[in-house]
C-alpha cells in the first residue's frame, strides 16, 4: 500500500509479513470447498493460494493527522517466544526498517492504538534490550482499553496462581506489562477520541474489548477494523466467524454492523489482515459482499 492520503490526514503500512499463512478452513471452519469454488474468481489468487490457504498480511497502520503520530496495532514483534506458533517463534524481521523506509521514527509515535491485545496486534509494543523487555515507542502513550486489557491481566494473573501455561503466547507478560510499568499506558474507555475525528468505537467479540478506530477527515471517513475480517471470505456469508474469535456470536454481529456500514459507501476499510493493496471498499453482490481494493496497486 502507498501513502493513502485521507482529507488532511495520511496513512501507511509497516508490514511484517505477507504471505501465505494457514488454510482458509483452519480459519473460517464452516467454510467449504464448494464456497470456495463458487468465489475462485475474486479469491484468487489475490486473497487464496492455489491450496487454498489464506493469504495474509501482518501490518501496522501509521495515521498522521495535523497533531498526532497515531500507530495501529503492532504485529508479532521480534525475539518473542511463541512456541506453540512455530511461524511466530523468535521471529526476527526488518519491521523498524520498514517503518524508516516511510519515513517514520519509533520516537515520532505519539499513540499507540491496539484494536485488541492479542499477540499480533501488541508484539512490537515492547523489544528486548539487553534482556529486558522495554517500549520499543519511547515518547508513545499506549492507549489501551479498560475492558479488553482488565480480560486479559486477569487471565494472565489467574494463570500464574494455578501455575498454568500463559494464555495468549505469554504476550501479556512480554508486550503489555512492561508497558504498564514504564508508565506509559493509558486505560481509555470505548469511546475514546485521540483528537477531533479520530476516535474509538466498541466492537465486541473477536476479544472482550474489542474496538475498532474510526477517522474522518474533510468528509474521507476510513475504518481500521482490526480482526473484524480476517479475510475477505468472510464477506460470503457474515455469520462465519474466525476460529480465533472469543464470541463467535457477538463478533457476527460486530462484524455485519460494520460491513453494512460501510456497503456500496466511500468509506475505507483498512483491516489488520488484509493483503496489497490492502485500503479498499465494501461491495454489494447480490445477498453477498466483496471487498474492492484501490487501484493504485500494493
Amino acid at each position: 500500500m502507498r501513502k493513502q492520503i485521507l482529507g488532511e490526514f495520511s496513512i501507511d503500512r509497516v508490514v511484517e509479513y505477507e504471505g501465505p499463512f494457514a488454510a482458509l478452513q483452519r480459519i473460517i471452519p464452516q467454510i467449504t470447498s464448494e464456497d470456495v469454488d463458487a468465489n475462485a474468481d475474486w479469491l484468487k489468487p489475490l486473497f487464496l493460494d492455489d491450496a487454498n490457504n489464506a493469504i495474509m498480511s501482518f501490518h501496522s497502520y501509521v495515521l498522521k493527522t495535523r497533531r498526532h503520530t497515531i500507530l495501529i496495532d503492532t504485529c508479532v514483534g521480534n525475539n518473542k517466544p511463541r512456541p506453540q506458533r512455530e511461524s511466530w517463534h523468535l521471529q526476527n524481521y526488518d519491521y523498524l526498517q520498514a517503518m524508516a523506509r516511510i519515513g517514520v521514527r519509533p520516537d515520532e509515535i505519539d499513540f499507540v492504538c491496539c484494536t485488541h491485545l492479542h499477540a499480533d496486534h501488541v508484539g512490537w509494543n515492547t523489544q528486548l534490550v539487553n534482556q529486558q523487555w522495554v517500549p520499543t515507542f519511547s515518547k508513545a502513550r499506549y492507549v489501551f482499553a479498560k475492558t479488553e486489557y482488565d480480560h486479559w491481566e486477569q487471565a494472565h494473573r489467574s494463570a500464574l496462581a494455578l501455575n498454568q501455561p500463559a494464555p495468549n503466547h505469554g504476550s501479556f507478560a512480554d508486550s503489555i506489562l512492561p508497558v504498564v510499568d514504564a508508565g506509559q499506558a493509558m486505560m481509555v474507555g470505548d469511546d475514546f477520541e485521540f483528537e477531533k475525528g479520530v476516535y474509538l468505537r466498541a466492537a465486541r467479540g473477536h476479544t472482550p474489548g474489542n474496538c475498532i478506530l474510526h477517522a474522518h477527515s474533510q468528509g474521507a471517513h476510513a475504518v481500521f477494523s482490526g480482526d473484524i475480517l480476517h479475510t475477505p471470505a468472510q464477506l460470503i456469508n457474515l455469520s462465519w466467524s474466525s476460529n480465533f474469535c472469543y464470541d463467535a456470536q457477538a463478533s457476527e454481529q460486530s462484524r455485519k454492523a460494520l460491513v453494512h456500514s460501510l456497503a456500496d459507501s466511500s468509506s475505507l476499510l483498512l483491516a489488520a489482515h488484509f493483503p496489497g493493496p490492502v485500503a479498499g471498499h465494501i461491495v454489494s453482490q447480490g445477498d453477498q459482499f466483496r471487498f474492492q481494493g484501490l487501484k493504485f496497486g500494493s
